[in-house]
């Protein structure tokens, strides 16, 4: 309720102090890598607003009146879809701004249910909302299949940018692919095809490519001490060799988890600007420890 007070206050301020004229190079969007790829296609022209830093909740999370302000100046927010903030904010957007289109890239992904639910306000945790895994961005595969959609919302909504689009498109989409397959290529050399992971940010890679993610976090909620020993008994009996964390959030449980069963822990960061550089990270920690 507070927050929608609250956004309420700033669209009417933002209305009525905004009617001049609109920075038209903005465009926003929910995390930090889809700057990456909209800076790979237009060459780093458009101001890309980022809607939610890295480390910050995404259910408890507050934007800026700066980020507000680019909001009202944006020509298209490219959501990813099913985080709790997005759940709060797209019915308003429109009243921010009228003329600004809307493209949420899960929309164009089968949902993958019940992995994690985000609708919850405690901690440091991102919430997603129906029991839908937002986390499409880390799967090379599907990040392969939504770049002709993302190069033709950005061609449609920056038409001056569209030639541009157009010559650096070939590159990011072989550089994409080049993941995707190198991806295949460690999922069928593993020798063990079960990881542990602390919140299940990996869910569309895992099935992508024939892994297995086991999650220590339970619909978005730290484990019952009986979840916990399970979640041992489990890793001991698949033999599991490594539990990955991200700085995120609190790793104690998936400390005592490696304690107890000898993993080796690693950490990811799956909200890093570069999409590259963190999909290799990913790939070389799968050829270490699987």
């Amino acid at each position: 309720m507070r927050k929608n007070i609250l956004l309420t206050i700033f669209i009417g301020l933002l209305m009525a102090g905004c009617s001049g004229e609109r920075d038209t190079d903005v465009i926003s969007v929910s995390i930090l890598p889809q700057k990456f790829f909209i800076d790979q296609l237009t060459g780093e022209i458009l101001d890309v607003n980022v809607m939610i830093p890295p480390g910050a909740s995404h259910a408890t999370y507050s934007p800026t009146p700066q980020q507000y302000r680019k909001l009202s100046d944006s020509r298209l927010y490219m959501g990813i879809g099913h985080l709790g903030y997005e759940q709060a904010w797209t019915p308003r957007l429109k009243e921010l701004n009228p003329d600004m289109a809307l493209f949420t890239l899960s929309d164009l992904v089968e949902p993958i249910y019940g992995t994690c639910d985000h609708s919850h306000d405690h901690g440091h945790h991102h919430h997603h909302h129906h029991g839908v895994d937002p986390h499409i961005w880390l799967s090379p595969k599907v990040m392969l299949e939504l770049l002709p959609q993302i190069k033709e919302a950005l061609s449609a909504a920056y038409p001056e940018l569209s030639e541009t689009i157009k010559n650096n498109y070939p590159q990011l989409f072989s550089s994409v692919e080049a993941i995707h397959l190198e991806m295949e290529q460690v999922a069928a050399n593993v020798t063990q095809r079960s990881f542990m992971i602390f919140h299940p940010a990996l869910t569309y890679l895992a099935r992508d490519y024939g892994l297995e993610q086991v999650a220590i976090e339970v619909d978005g909620k730290e484990p019952s001490p009986g979840m916990l020993a399970s979640t041992i008994a489990q890793a001991k009996a698949k033999n599991i060799p490594v539990i990955f964390i991200q700085e995120e959030y609190d790793i104690r449980n998936a400390k005592m988890v490696s304690e107890s069963t000898g993993m080796a822990v690693a950490q990811i960061n799956p909200l890093a600007y570069d999409w590259i550089e963190s999909m290799q990270h990913i790939m070389d920690l799968f050829r270490k420890h699987l």
